[in-house]
Order: C-alpha cells, then structure tokens, then sequence
C-alpha cells in the first residue's frame, strides 16, 4: 500500500520501528504494505503513522460512511458482496464495524468511487471542546505498570468471570489475579468484543476512546460492574449519563490519574472509571497512586 509505505519513510521509521510501537510483527507490517492483511493491525499502524481513513469527513464514522455510499448508490449488500468476491456476512462485518481484510476494504472502495483509502491526519487548533476522537488515535498502549495498579485499586472486589474486551498488548488481561477465571477479546487477533455475548462479572480495559459509547453500551448488557481507563470528559458528557441511566448504571468512582509519559497530552483529566449495575447516587472521588 503506497500511503502507508510512504507515511513510514516520511516519518524515517523503518519496519522494525513501526512494529515495536504497535505491537505487531514486522511479516503483518510487510504484509500491509503489499496491500494485505487484517484492517485491525491497520489501525493501529494508522495511529502510528498519522493517518486516517481517506474517504470520511472528520467525525464521521469509517463504517457508516462506506455503507452510505453503498445506499446512496443502489447497490444492495448482496449486489455489492457478488461484486467484490466476499459472502454477504462479510460484507456486513465490513460497513457495522469495518472488520476484514485490507483487499476486501479496497475492492469495495472501488466499486464505490471512495478513494482514497488512507490520508494524512490534518493539523488541528486546541479549543476548549476536545476535538472529536478518531479511531486512528486509539490505539495508545497501556504501560503493565498503570495497568497493574488500577487493578490492585479495584482487586478488593474483583471476582468471577473478567473480561477484557481489547486486550492489545495484554496490560490488563495478564495482570487480573491468578483466581479469576480471565477472557479476552481483541480485534487485531479476529476476536471481535461486539461478538462476545456471555455473561461476565467485570469488564476492564483501556477502550479505543473513539468507540467508548458502543464498548460501554455493549458492556452493559453483559457484566454489573465496568472499569474503563479513559478521560473523564469522554465518560461524563449528558449524553453519555443518560446511556448510563437508561440502563440501569451509574458511576461509583472515579479514580485520578496522571496521564503516562508517550501518551497525547490533551490537558484533560485521566480516570479509571467504575461503572456499576444498580448505583444510583453520587461518585467518589480518589486519586491512583502509581
């Protein structure tokens, strides 16, 4: 893939580089640039690489944009997946969650008229509103240290069955205590959280902030208690405590953080906020010590 081969040299990285800040191997990242692969190691290299997904507006959604145009072009899903060579379940994955290949992504864009598939991400001012999250900035991994202690914070009433639902490098998923019995999922390895359904007593992670209303309405409907690392304005908005409150939750605490050397530093408060089935009353307020 041109763009990406060229995002890589503009910023001197070599491959090496690009996979040690991602977490994925060098053969996916050679992939990738043939034009190959998984679109989940693809976000995660876009993040790296200052990129973004070229045919959407700013703040629109990758997925729903693809299937717009579909619509908009009157093309049926099943008319469209005969065009590409893909069954119509892939297809599906492709415009709800942009879930698939890189050469599936590429054909469709195609037959669509959608080009390109990867840009640069444009300078923005700072303002007084966060700018809006995009899904190339999600992957920021969790240093095991920070993971560890906000799981020692809440590790009193942890118990049963947790779940991470995007494990990335692992800080979380392999630093639960030994007793729990542990789950994952992950969507650069083919386990995708909106396919998970099971019951589960606790939800933790490091959510991609860009998604962090679907992750958290999809955690709702399968564990009581949710703790997600994320800034506090991402997590409090009223439309976010509505969601909450519709469904039965509210938040208990809200724990402090100062927010990991590498990470963006966007001057607004990290949390590891813990969402419960049930609380109704106000939050408490603490703050981690790393």
């Amino acid at each position: 893939m041109d763009t990406l081969l060229a995002a890589r040299r503009a910023r001197g990285m070599t491959q090496g580089n690009v996979a040690r800040a991602t977490g994925i191997s060098v053969p996916t990242l050679r992939a990738l640039e043939r034009g190959e692969g998984g679109l989940g190691p693809l976000v995660a290299i876009m993040g790296v690489l200052g990129l973004r997904w070229g045919w959407v507006p700013h703040g629109e959604d990758a997925a729903a944009a693809l299937a717009g145009r579909r619509k908009a072009r009157g093309i049926s899903q099943a008319e469209l997946a005969r065009r590409i060579g893909c069954s119509r379940p892939t297809l599906i994955a492709l415009e709800r969650r942009l879930a698939g290949s890189v050469a599936t992504l590429a054909r469709a864009l195609q037959i669509l008229g959608l080009r390109p598939m990867l840009r640069g991400v444009a300078p923005v001012g700072r303002g007084l509103v966060p700018a809006r999250n995009a899904p190339a900035r999600d992957l920021v991994m969790t240093p095991p240290e920070l993971a560890a202690a906000v799981i020692g914070h809440f590790a009193p009433g942890l118990s049963g069955r947790v779940l991470d639902p995007a494990r990335g490098q692992g800080a979380f998923h392999d630093g639960f205590p030994a007793h729990l019995d542990r789950h994952w999922c992950e969507i650069g390895e083919g386990r995708d959280f909106f396919d998970w359904h099971q019951p589960v007593d606790w939800v933790m992670t490091n959510p991609p902030w860009s998604r962090l209303r679907d992750f958290t309405l999809h955690a709702m409907r399968i564990a009581p208690d949710i703790v997600w690392l994320a800034p506090l304005t991402n997590l409090t908005t009223k439309a976010r405590l509505r969601d909450l409150e519709a469904n039965g939750f509210g938040i208990a605490e809200l724990v402090k953080i100062d927010t990991p050397r590498g990470w963006p530093q966007s001057g607004f408060q990290l949390v590891a906020a813990h969402l419960r089935k049930g609380h109704a009353g106000s939050w408490t307020v603490s703050r981690l010590g790393v």
